[in-house]
């Protein structure tokens, strides 16, 4: 990179006051942990910054922290004056420091400072001019005595090195120094950095005599250019950065960036910005940004931006309104007059054109020429300086007359002049009539009208004659011709086409219908209510613009799709000129803005590296009353599972912070409270949020950051529980349980006594009532119950009588049935006995065995059976279950004697003779083992 290329201007440089950070003038060491935090070994003792707060931590009464190194597991080395250890997070949150060295044996702890701390292999080494001190986390302290004294150490490729005064530069190893080969070059040489420069060598960057390269055999001095700022170097400090330049820490030169050739790349210092020419101590951040620990205050510069500023330190003074490059000058125009400076200058500085103090406007190269407008009129620009053309005031714009190159047209404050080119100068050939506008945009378009831009009136279009002597006519176009509005309505030459940029929307000429129609392709590219304010083209066809809502670069790609890139230019949108925006392009990779102070120059081959950051909760600050309580500090957050406060802390204040150091005050934050919040806040410039009377629960509180580039960071959680006040919480919920279940009781008890008693009135009174009642109700019920043995045996009777009536019927029609059976039988029998044919006999016979079938029909039986046991108590099967030899001849003598029938009738019934019952009465008395005193009726009855 060349070295004019590395920073047009001045960059972007950021003071801190002692009076900011509230620490002491002077600083020795610089570095950033894990969480991007900034840690600086001050005066005072360890500064700390998160992107918002400073906060500083003393080490003793009075000590000078020198040097630090933010080690593993959130550890901070220091090391001061006759002391070194480290600071760790307490149970609070809140750094503590521990001594190291107040243990050490006495004969060991006399020295004075810790210049150095680095880690190497687990352990940590402390560096003074006497000894050195390696510990070890968890054990002693270890100390490496030397034989003489020493100077600064360093570290490089993983090696430490350190210098022993009048032996040489040392590599530490095994606990041992160890002289390197040719290092006794160094034995009266102060070194302040030893930096890696390549693959096998190492640049040894001394304090007072120069630069050298180390192959680890041989020293070879590292020539700088000859250059103002590279002689005479004290340096205090060097680092590699991450460009693979140099950036060289000097004691009265301010800060010195040199390429790996030794070429001046930056050079800055007080008149560029910086607070004091000198610095002690150099770091590069994670958004590389360089840091510098000046002896007065602390500074960063943005090293890493593509913007550098032309202002006041450069020489400018006033508004940036025009630019224009000329061979190797480069002529710039403000509100105070037209400026010069040489571009192959080092270090550019800018000096005043004579004769052009005033309102510079426009500065256009033409014909060969310079020309200046001005506010005290048309001025040519001849061996720098400034010469007035014609005594007019007001000139605003120059145009070349289409194919005449000796001539111009320049719009004034009262219309249009035209002017001609000459080797002796420029004259003023005539003022055109016919149009008497301000005009201060001006182009001609291909069939060579003019075209003016009139910002409250619209647009004019203007026809000269062939000799673009004479105007011929003059066409008028506002929001009548096509336009949103007649006001803000700009003109710009892009591809060789105009294009008109209106309040809203791009517009194109269509000369068929002679109205204005919207651009499309331009118009897509931005919003609907955005108004584009200046265009410029490059050679290659990227368009850079300015608009009412921010300032961008589009580019096109191999298929002609635009890009709008934003982002970027975000960092310098504020700065510009609100009054007449402006854009010069002086080639592809350096392009001017008017800006409020000056220029802000853009290097298009310089990208930036917008790298994610972080936002982080700081503290969480409850309140209690009226007093506020550190609840939970940042360190903490990450380790902190879920706490709990109690319900007089509902009230909390969230502080936070971005690592996003550049233009910290254009951060801006938002934040989300789940469970509480409807959804994420507006974004907002405050670092912190308070909530009052929090309910009890379970919260999630988020915030994120957005930088100036437009970049949100992640948002990380942090979880919490608020918990309910005593008189909601579960044991108080158990309590009002119980003493709602105790005075539940009480009154249901008290209500118990009270009913029973009246319960008990009223049970004596209603037995009393039920007494006689009941006395009543027996002898009503005995009268009752008697009534109904009476019927339910009058009915039993009647069932009885009944049923023995149906046996009585059946059987005496059994007997009659058979007792005319028999007959018939008689008679028949009588006349076979009376002789006859034998045929009729056979049939008589037929007819007797018929009859005597249906004498003893078993079916008449069944029936009979089954009423008997149905009057009888199921006699006949008890009868068998107690006999059961009876036949069944016997069982049914046994139901017709329990019918008290007559022997004749039971004759009958049996179908046998009288002497044949008399019979069975007899063997059933012997079945039934009775006795002869015992009648067998009766005991047929009884059974």
């Amino acid at each position: 990179m060349a070295a004019q290329d590395y920073f047009f201007g001045n960059p972007v440089i950021r003071n801190f006051k002692p009076e900011e950070f509230k620490g002491g003038i002077q600083s020795w060491g610089i570095v950033q942990d894990d969480r991007e935090v900034l840690y600086v070994a001050n005066n005072f003792g360890l500064l700390e910054f998160d992107g918002a707060t400073w906060n500083i931590y003393p080490v003793k009464a009075g000590t000078k922290v020198r040097s630090i190194y933010v080690g593993k597991q959130g550890r901070v080395y220091v090391g001061s004056q006759g002391d070194f250890g480290y600071f760790e997070t307490n149970k609070a949150g809140i750094l503590t420091y521990k001594s190291l060295a107040n243990k050490l044996p006495v004969k060991d702890s006399n020295f004075d400072e810790v210049w150095r701390i680095y880690e190497q292999s687990g352990h940590v080494y402390f560096f003074t001019f006497k000894n050195i001190y390696k510990y070890t986390p968890g054990q002693k302290v270890e100390v490496i005595h030397t034989s003489g004294p020493l100077e600064f150490s360093f570290q490089a490729n993983k090696n430490l090195y350190t210098l022993a005064w009048d032996l040489g530069l040392c590599l530490l190893e095994n606990n041992r120094l160890k002289l390197l080969p040719g290092g006794e070059f160094f034995a009266q040489k102060q070194i302040a950095s030893i930096l890696p420069y390549d693959k096998d060598r190492l640049l040894i960057v001394t304090i007072k005599e120069g630069l050298y390269l180390y192959d680890g055999q041989r020293v070879l001095p590292f020539n700088l250019q000859k250059a103002t700022a590279c002689q005479d170097l004290v340096i205090n400090q060097a680092v590699l950065l991450k460009d693979g330049n140099f950036a060289l820490a000097t004691q009265n030169k301010g800060l010195v960036v040199i390429d790996n050739q030794g070429k001046l790349v930056l050079n800055t210092a007080v008149q560029d910005g910086l607070l004091d020419n000198t610095i002690h101590t150099l770091y590069q951040d994670t958004q590389d940004n360089l840091w510098l620990g000046l002896n007065n205050g602390l500074a960063m510069v943005e090293l890493s931006s593509p913007f550098s500023k032309l202002d006041g330190t450069l020489g400018l003074s006033g508004t940036g309104y025009a630019a224009m490059q000329q061979g190797n000058s480069l002529f710039v125009g403000t509100n105070s007059g037209l400026y010069v400076t040489s571009l192959g200058a080092g270090k550019k500085q800018f000096t005043l054109v004579p004769n052009s103090t005033g309102q510079v406007y426009h500065l256009d190269h033409i014909a060969g020429q310079l020309l200046m407008a001005h506010h005290n009129g048309p001025f040519l620009i001849k061996d720098n300086k400034a010469q007035l053309i014609y005594p007019e005031g007001g000139a605003w714009e120059f145009v070349q007359v289409p194919n005449q190159p000796n001539r111009l047209v320049y719009g004034s404050y009262y219309g249009l002049r035209l002017l001609s080119s000459s080797p002796e100068g420029l004259q003023l050939l005539q003022k055109f009539k016919g149009l008497d506008e301000s005009s201060r945009v001006l182009e001609f378009d291909r069939d060579g009208d003019l075209w003016m831009a009139h910002g409250y009136k619209g647009i004019f279009r203007i026809t000269f004659d062939a000799r673009y002597e004479k105007i011929v006519k003059v066409q008028f176009y506002n929001s009548k011709n096509g336009f949103p509005s007649d006001q803000l309505i700009n003109m710009e030459k892009i591809n060789n086409e105009l294009i008109f940029p209106a309040m809203q929307g791009v517009y194109k000429f269509n000369k068929a219908t002679n109205r204005f129609v919207l651009d499309k392709a331009y118009t897509s590219l931005f919003g609907p209510e955005e108004h584009v304010i200046e265009m410029e083209e490059d050679v290659q066809g990227n368009i850079y613009f300015i608009s009412n809502q921010r300032v961008g670069k589009i580019t096109f790609t191999k298929f002609g799709k635009p890009l709008l890139e934003d982002k970027l230019f975000r960092n310098i949108r504020e700065q510009l000129n609100d009054d007449l925006s402006y854009i010069q392009i002086l080639d592809l990779n350096n392009v001017l803005f008017g800006a409020k102070e000056g220029f802000i120059h853009y290097n298009a081959a310089k990208p930036k590296r917008l790298a994610p950051f972080q936002t982080r909760l700081a503290h969480v600050i409850g309140t209690a009353g009226e007093k506020d309580s550190l609840l939970l500090t940042g360190r903490l957050l990450d380790k902190a599972e879920e706490p709990e406060w109690k319900y007089g802390f509902n009230s909390l204040r969230f502080v936070y912070a971005s690592s996003f150091y550049e233009q910290p005050e254009k951060t801006q934050y938002q934040y989300y409270l789940e469970n509480f919040d409807g959804g994420w806040s507006t974004w907002t410039p405050k670092t912190e949020k308070e909530y009052t009377n929090l309910p009890e629960g379970t919260y999630i509180f988020r915030v994120r950051a957005r930088n100036v580039y437009g970049t949100i960071s992640e948002a990380q959680p942090f979880e919490f529980v608020i918990r309910p006040p005593f008189y909601r919480s579960s044991w108080a919920f158990l309590f009002y349980a119980l003493l709602g279940g105790l005075l539940i009781g009480a009154v249901a008890l008290q209500v118990d006594r009270r009913f029973k008693k009246e319960k008990r009135r009223l049970i004596l009174d209603k037995e009393r009532k039920l007494g006689q009642k009941e006395i009543e109700i027996r002898e009503i019920t005995n009268q009752s119950e008697q009534e109904i043995d009476r019927l339910r045996d009058e009915k039993l009777q009647a069932e009885i009588d009944h049923k023995n009536r149906e046996l009585t019927y059946s059987t005496i029609h059994l007997i009659n049935k058979n007792e005319l059976l028999t007959t018939v039988k008689t008679e028949l029998q009588n006349i076979i006995k009376s002789g006859g044919r034998a045929a009729q006999a056979d049939e008589l016979n037929r007819i007797i065995k018929n009859i005597d079938h249906n004498i003893t029909s078993e079916v008449d039986w069944k029936q009979f059976e089954l009423h008997f046991n149905h009057v009888h108590g199921d006699f006949i099967h008890r009868l068998q279950e107690k006999f059961p030899c009876l036949t069944p001849t016997e069982i049914k003598l046994s139901t017709y004697l329990r019918l008290n029938l007559t022997t004749k009738d039971i004759a009958q019934l049996l179908n046998i003779s009288v002497r044949g019952v008399e019979i069975s009465r007899y063997r059933l008395r012997k079945r039934l083992e009775l006795d002869r005193s015992e009648n067998l009726t009766d005991f047929m009855l009884k059974f």
